[in-house]
C-alpha cells in the first residue's frame, strides 16, 4: 500500500510540477532535515548557498521586472526566456534579460537539476509579444500565441 502512495504521490507531484514530500525515499534529495525530495532537486542550498526554491523565487521576482516596459516604446518584449528554472519553464517573452542569467548560474552551481522529476508537458511557444499597461500601473511584456500576419 505504501508504495501505491509514493507512486500516486509522484504522478500528482509530476502532473503539478514539484514534489513537496514523498515518503520514506531513503533521505535522498530533497531540504535537509525532511528527509523528503523536493522537486527541484539538488543539495536544497546545504553547501551554504541560497536554495533552490529561493533561486527559482528570486528568478521569478527578477523575471517580472524584466517585463516592464513602456508602452508605445519601440523594440521592446523581443527577446525569449523560459518562465522558470529547471522543468516546468515554457518560453515567455521579456524586454530586458540582461538580469536573468546569473539565475541559470545559481541553479546549475547549486545542483538543482539533479534529481529533478520533470514532467512531459508540451510548452505552447508564444509567437511575439506586446507591451500592454498593467491596472496596478506602468507596464508590462504580454505573450501572443497567435500567428502576427505579415503585409
Amino acid at each position: 500500500m505504501r508504495s501505491f502512495i509514493t507512486i500516486a504521490t509522484l504522478l500528482l507531484a509530476a502532473s503539478c510540477g514539484s514534489v513537496s514530500s514523498l515518503p520514506n525515499d531513503g533521505g535522498r534529495g530533497g531540504s535537509p532535515g525532511t528527509g523528503g525530495a523536493t522537486g527541484t532537486g539538488g543539495n536544497g542550498g546545504s553547501s551554504g548557498g541560497p536554495s533552490c526554491e529561493q533561486i527559482q523565487a528570486a528568478y521569478q521576482a527578477a523575471l517580472a521586472t524584466a517585463r516592464a516596459c513602456s508602452v508605445g516604446g519601440s523594440n521592446q518584449c523581443q527577446k525569449t526566456v523560459e518562465s522558470a528554472l529547471g522543468c516546468g519553464g515554457c518560453p515567455t517573452f521579456v524586454n530586458d534579460d540582461s538580469g536573468l542569467s546569473q539565475f541559470s548560474n545559481d541553479w546549475n552551481q547549486a545542483g538543482c537539476n539533479q534529481n529533478q522529476l520533470c514532467p512531459a508537458i508540451a510548452c505552447l511557444a508564444p509567437k511575439a509579444a506586446t507591451c500592454k499597461a498593467s491596472d496596478a500601473g506602468g507596464a508590462t511584456c504580454v505573450d501572443s500565441f497567435l500567428a502576427t500576419p505579415t503585409n
